[in-house]
């Protein structure tokens, strides 16, 4: 049976500009690689990204980290 590692997610908060427009952004990091991110599109607005392509929106920001993190898991 394989034992399960624990792996450490580093978040990240910066901003980008998209359309003219600053967006708060979250990044997530698992070593020297980015998984994903997270951009504060409105108050209850947030759009998950992987490699650069929209997978969900989500009502909160933690809803919006967990849906990269189990769309990560399934793809290692």
């Amino acid at each position: 049976m394989k034992k399960n590692k624990d792996i450490q997610v580093k978040i990240v908060e910066s901003t980008k500009q998209l359309d003219g427009q600053q967006y708060d952004i979250t990044e997530l990091w698992i070593a020297k690689k980015k998984i994903g991110e997270v951009l504060h599109y409105q108050a209850k607005e947030f759009v998950s990204f992987m490699n650069e392509e929209q997978i969900q929106t989500d009502r909160t920001l933690d809803l919006a980290i967990e849906t990269i993190l189990l769309r990560w898991n399934l793809q290692e």
